[in-house]
């Protein structure tokens, strides 16, 4: 299968090269000329924990046209970038394409089915947590389910099993939008809050943080609701304390985003709950407050 990643970041080169490592033609876009000359020559290497670097050889370029027309493309460029993404690449996405996001954010489905119809749209979450060394060399810090949805239902059933065979626990769902919803929800309320504070993902259930945590699930859930989709705060929090349990050494990319002074995700999260909030007469002063303090942080980083 041809595989374009859009995205070379850690997300990219986790799913790139596990791909590649398992026979696909993978190409990475990436928007440096000096980063895609790099993958290209040097390949992937994901650090495993407790076993061997696994490294692969990839293609990689900043123009989509020179990959071609791909089986599968893989949107994993940061939540605000996906619509200027699939735009400047769409010269890889044709007729037939199956079109994948695993991305954070609340808003990656509609963006997609801006590019293509419903039987090629597929979206979804991933709980894998890496983090990128340098330019092709990433560590896999955290082993996680990824699930996806819609699009054809024997397409679904492919890609799943394509992932599967390159190492990945995948799941499928018929409508994704509860796993987005879920994730979303569980971002939104975690990584702010790790970012603002600077503190590890182990304080996350312990006071005071844990309390912060809480009321912005909360009012995230309201706000789900209002859109005809059940959050469980519960099950939510009970995610919260295993990834603090199973990614205690990982760090969120929006802190990652911050220490580097680039944008965050921040508006594709807590942003969509406050801006749908405001439509639907729900009150949610948490996520307003961290959305101002997570642009003010952007604004001096």
């Amino acid at each position: 299968m041809k595989v374009a990643v859009i995205g070379a970041g850690a997300l990219g080169c986790l799913f790139g090269g596990r791909l590649a490592a398992a026979g696909h033609d993978v190409w990475l876009l990436h928007h440096r000329e000096q980063t895609a000359s790099t993958l290209s020559r040097t390949g992937i290497t994901i650090h495993e924990q407790g076993a061997d670097p696994l490294t692969a050889e990839v293609q990689a370029t900043t123009t989509a046209s020179e990959v071609g027309t791909a089986d599968l493309v893989l949107v994993l460029v940061r939540a605000h970038q996906t619509q200027t993404a699939l735009t400047e690449h769409a010269a890889c996405i044709g007729p037939e394409t199956w079109v994948l996001s695993v991305q954070n954010g609340l808003r990656n489905r509609d963006y997609l089915l801006e590019q293509v119809d419903r039987n090629r749209a597929f979206c979804g979450v991933t709980y894998e947590a890496v983090v990128m060394d340098e330019p092709g060399t990433v560590v896999h810090t955290g082993t996680g389910l990824t699930t996806l949805g819609g699009g054809d239902a024997a397409a679904r059933t492919t890609i799943q099993e394509t992932l599967t065979a390159a190492g990945f626990e995948v799941d499928t769902v018929a409508d994704p939008r509860p796993v987005i919803w879920k994730k979303g929800v569980l971002v939104g309320a975690t990584a702010p809050v790790l970012t603002l504070t600077g503190s590890p993902v182990t304080q996350l259930t312990s006071d005071p943080l844990a309390g912060v945590v809480t009321q912005l699930l909360t009012e995230a859930a309201h706000v789900a609701t209002s859109r005809g989709i059940d959050v469980d705060v519960e099950s939510i929090q009970q995610t919260v304390a295993s990834v603090a349990d199973s990614h205690a050494t990982h760090r969120v990319s929006m802190a990652q985003d911050i220490e580097q002074g680039r944008r965050t995700e921040i508006d594709e999260l807590n942003g969509v709950i406050v801006n749908i909030a405001e439509n639907a007469g729900v009150a949610v002063p948490a996520n307003s407050l961290v959305t101002a303090l997570i642009h003010g942080l952007e604004q001096s980083s």
